[in-house]
């Protein structure tokens, strides 16, 4: 839950603040069944188009990157781009989990991602539990609602305590004075309606995503329930804690 510019630098870790990415941390470090999640292997971010050269060096060379999984939809790509990592070697996952149903708030919006993109965060996640796939980070546009959804899933099935599941989920709030920023220009470059002045800007709390927590236990048990009904396997389920559990 630590943003980079408010870390200690560490071997094979980048140094010093990231000049383009203002929301993209490491989720290592947090408590897990059987230990620790790994630092340094897996990453959460804003849209990683917005990476500078410096940036993208430095997340290839000290961090090793080997995956990015894009969360964002197809046009999304089209129209803002991937931005200078798809100039690396750097493997490219799209994982489209835009386009959902609409919902009265953003729990519910975020447990339709969970029930109409199951297959596609179910995919990620089998993905996330093959070798050589790590280190990975996976983003949005803002690395909030699509990505916040994707590392509770992920911090749940390493058994990781839902406060700080939802606590990771609230750090976002740092980033978002310029999230909201960016969000702006996006509207206006893709010709969508701007926000009715009436709709306060949206903020990350914990008690959102501890709200979404809380209906994924009343309806597939815990999160495990959720990925074996969505195809995952036991033998991946083991795979994923291996690759992201430090003991």
């Amino acid at each position: 839950m630590r943003f980079w510019r408010r870390r200690k630098p560490s071997a094979g870790s980048p140094t010093g603040p990231l000049e383009g990415l203002v929301n993209f941390r490491d989720l290592g470090g947090m408590p897990a069944d059987g230990g620790t999640v790994r630092t340094g292997v897996l990453f959460r971010s804003d849209s990683l188009a917005y990476a500078t050269r410096a940036d993208a060096d430095r997340l290839v060379r000290d961090l090793g990157l080997s995956t990015v999984i894009d969360l964002r939809g197809e046009y999304e790509v089209s129209q803002l781009g991937r931005g200078l990592l798809s100039d690396t070697a750097v493997e490219y996952y799209p994982a489209p989990i835009a386009d959902v149903s609409g919902a009265e708030d953003l729990v519910g919006h975020y447990v339709a991602m969970l029930t109409e993109k199951g297959p596609v965060l179910a995919g990620t996640v089998r993905l996330l539990s093959c070798a050589g796939t790590l280190p990975a980070v996976f983003h949005c546009e803002a690395g909030c609602d699509r990505t916040g959804v994707l590392a509770a899933v992920v911090l749940g099935l390493l058994g990781v305590p839902e406060d700080a599941i939802a606590a990771d989920y609230a750090a976002t709030a740092a980033a978002m004075p310029t999230i909201h920023e960016r969000v702006a220009v996006v509207v206006d470059r893709l010709g969508l309606p701007p926000r009715p002045v009436e709709v306060p800007a949206w903020e990350p709390e914990a008690a959102l995503m501890a709200k979404m927590l809380d209906v994924v236990r009343e309806r597939w048990g815990d999160m495990e329930g959720w990925a074996l009904s969505y195809g995952l396997t036991q033998d991946e389920l083991a795979a994923l804690r291996q690759n992201l559990i430090l003991a």
